[in-house]
């Protein structure tokens, strides 16, 4: 009981310590180092949420998706919202009920501290400068959309329909999206060499040789 007690005390003075320093520091709770994240919910028009559907599936993925065309991104999504899930333990007994459908979009991007004051906005002309007609298609089935081609009227309207994140977590929040590339194709090579050597019988200064010769293309190459 004592232990118990001792714990709960100092969970108290670390939740009081984090809960003084939220307050006394400025904080933007959509940034991580130079990592920013962009969330949208707009609401669907009714009956429109199909068609919606479709202009989404008609997107590549991966490369071939237009939001591989934004600079500085490292991941970005749109998601149809239709319903709610209530099965999980402790789900209100009185379930409750959507009133539209809804268009979830979300970023995670990299942003210099210099233009971290123009974000979100400056994020919202990226779109438009790279993605306008992509832009056009999917929210036109949004409530209230202005249209594409009239950009201060769409930036107004993307930034109204951001909410702040609760909790934004970034494991590197200062790595460049080609950095965390390259260092993924690194981690390519080094699996290969490991396939390629784990039966080969070699001496340990054999095998050091290999991986030093081996991995100066790793720096060199992206």
């Amino acid at each position: 009981m004592r232990s118990a007690q001792g714990f709960l005390a100092r969970a108290r003075r670390i939740a009081d310590a984090v809960t003084a320093g939220a307050a006394t520091a400025p904080h933007d709770p959509n940034r991580c180092g130079d990592s920013y994240a962009v969330t949208l919910i707009t609401p669907i028009e009714p009956g429109k949420t199909d068609d919606l559907a479709r202009v989404l599936r008609g997107f590549g993925t991966r490369e071939r998706s237009p939001l591989a065309k934004l600079p500085g991104v490292h991941c970005a999504r749109w998601v149809i919202i239709d319903h709610l899930h209530t099965d999980w333990p402790g789900a209100p007994k009185t379930l409750p009920r959507l009133r539209s459908d809804y268009l979830l979009f979300s970023a995670d991007l990299m942003s210099s501290a210099s233009r971290a004051r123009e974000l979100p906005e400056a994020f919202f002309r990226d779109l438009l400068t790279h993605i306008r007609d992509e832009v056009g298609a999917v929210w036109s089935h949004c409530r209230g959309f202005p249209g594409a081609t009239r950009s201060d009227a769409c930036v107004s309207y993307l930034a109204a329909s951001r909410i702040d994140m609760g909790l934004y977590y970034a494991a590197y929040p200062d790595a460049t999206v080609d950095q965390i590339r390259h260092a993924l194709w690194v981690r390519g090579k080094l699996g290969e060499f490991v396939l390629e050597h784990q039966c080969a019988g070699a001496a340990a200064a054999e095998l050091k040789h290999d991986y030093l010769e081996a991995s100066k293309s790793w720096l060199r190459s992206s």
